[in-house]
């Protein structure tokens, strides 16, 4: 149970948050835990809020399992999570959470999830309206992306992070064929398992045309990776491209 000193530190935050602007909770860095977590579901102001962040708060599953059981969230369009470790149990709860169908934004990145938590959230049907989507240094792997790109649920999604996760040329030929994915504008898959051949099955897409920003640094590319991409008559829209 949640002592009373911590559900009133919490209500003083929101409190703090809320006057500087009555759709947004801000929490980040406050290292509230996972009772201020719990104490934070009790609040009677979230019905309202549209962007919560409780980014880099030392919140382990136990915290995640309050927060996704909470139904207080109506409006709720961006959360962040990253710099947490709700690892792959809370990833499990997070896609029975009741507001995923309104959200447009999810951080989930450095939270330990692995592959199991990874494909929970990939076979979701629930994000249909979610644009931004950061799994950044979670080891969730090949099968989470080929989830992903096959999964009509994520058709909405303009920004991709897979940074740091552990896919190789299996899932960035189920990638660049991806029908699912043709909005993605924003596209970082770097520092992973990523040779020449990605590249080039990359550059021979006939799907991910919209794309305007490819981040593949720390990568092993080559310069025939490298020019594949330059020279690739799909990615007319590139506006930016890094591997350094």
């Amino acid at each position: 149970m949640v002592s009373q000193p911590k559900i009133d530190y919490i209500n003083r935050l929101i409190d703090e948050s809320l006057s500087e602007g009555d759709d947004t909770i801000e929490l980040k860095g406050k290292f509230i835990g996972d009772e201020g977590v719990e104490a934070l579901v009790q609040s009677s102001d979230l019905a309202n809020i549209e962007d919560l962040d409780l980014s880099n708060n030392n919140i382990t599953w136990r915290g995640a399992v309050q927060l996704f059981r909470c139904d207080k969230f109506k409006n709720l369009k961006r959360l962040y999570l990253n710099d947490n470790n709700i690892a792959n149990k809370g990833a499990l709860a997070l896609v029975e959470a009741s507001f995923l169908g309104g959200l447009s934004v999810l951080d989930i990145h450095f939270n330990a999830i692995e592959g199991l938590g990874g494909m929970a959230i990939a076979k979701c049907s629930n994000f249909q309206k979610l644009q931004v989507l950061n799994f950044q240094e979670n080891q969730v792997g090949d099968d989470t992306l080929i989830a992903i790109a096959k999964n009509p649920s994520f058709g909405n999604i303009r920004k991709l992070n897979f940074y740091r996760t552990g896919i190789t040329i299996k899932a960035i030929k189920i990638l660049a064929r991806s029908k699912v994915l043709k909005k993605v504008k924003h596209l970082n898959i770097g520092r992973n398992y990523l040779h020449p051949d990605s590249a080039k099955a990359l550059a021979d897409t006939k799907t991910l045309v919209n794309v305007e920003t490819l981040l593949m640094i720390e990568n092993y590319l080559g310069d025939d990776g490298v020019k594949n991409i330059m020279e690739s008559e799909s990615f007319v829209k590139l506006k930016m491209f890094r591997v350094l």
